[in-house]
């Protein structure tokens, strides 16, 4: 199975030739041999990074829950860091300066209340106010692409933690429910979207029948049986 970083260096690499390029990630944005996505994209012939953007949990993905994260080694050092979890949740314009097209690319666990999930949204609006694309690169859903259960959310209690009137679990890979947030106008402002999809995935496949290896997407999230477990 391909993810859709690795679907990208290998079959899409020349739709990013000549950008500059914001990359939303953390620690999970890896290609199979570990190197972050964002330094195999700036390999790219005429690819320059211009600035990093990290979920809860920082880039590294070692702060604690609920930790605001803020970065300061941004004095014209390329590429800039930007926390998008503590005093700024969605980019801001400043931060999107110079920046022709925006990657996300970051593993979840496909639960409701996962706060990664929100900051995507938030990076499509972003993205929508500013009028700059943004592409997913799709990765899977470790609980399955089939099992959708549990409560719909109740927008009245939407918060930072429960974003979108979508079931606990709701079954479907980053680009997919990006899709739908755009589909469903849960967001103000919609960018142009391109998914880089999964090859090979299917969507009765759990995590550990991808063959990917297990990176902690948060630290209290350290294998597939805590993830299994969390929506309970």
């Amino acid at each position: 199975m391909m993810t859709g970083l690795e679907n990208l260096l290998a079959n899409h690499a020349g739709q990013l030739e000549g950008k500059r390029i914001g990359v939303v990630t953390n620690r999970t944005g890896i290609d199979g041999d570990g190197t972050p996505g964002w330094e195999r994209i700036g390999e790219i012939r005429g690819v320059k990074i211009m600035a990093l953007f990290s979920p809860e949990h920082g880039l590294w993905g070692k702060e604690a829950a609920g930790k605001g994260i803020r970065y300061d080694d941004n004095q014209g050092i390329l590429p800039k860091h930007f926390s998008l979890y503590g005093e700024t949740t969605k980019p801001t314009d400043a931060m999107l300066k110079d920046i022709d097209l925006l990657i996300y690319d970051i593993q979840d666990i496909g639960v409701r209340c996962y706060t990664y999930i929100t900051t995507l949204g938030l990076v499509l609006e972003a993205a929508g106010e500013a009028e700059i694309p943004v592409m997913i690169l799709d990765r899977p859903n470790p609980l399955t692409g089939t099992r959708v259960e549990g409560p719909t959310l109740r927008l009245d209690f939407r918060s930072f933690m429960g974003f979108y009137p979508i079931p606990l679990q709701y079954a479907l890979t980053p680009g997919e429910l990006a899709g739908m947030i755009i589909d469903q106008t849960w967001i103000e402002s919609k960018p142009i979207l391109k998914v880089i999809p999964l090859i090979n995935w299917k969507r009765e496949h759990w995590y550990d029948d991808t063959g990917l290896d297990w990176v902690d997407p948060s630290p209290n999230i350290r294998d597939l049986t805590t993830a299994i477990v969390y929506p309970g």
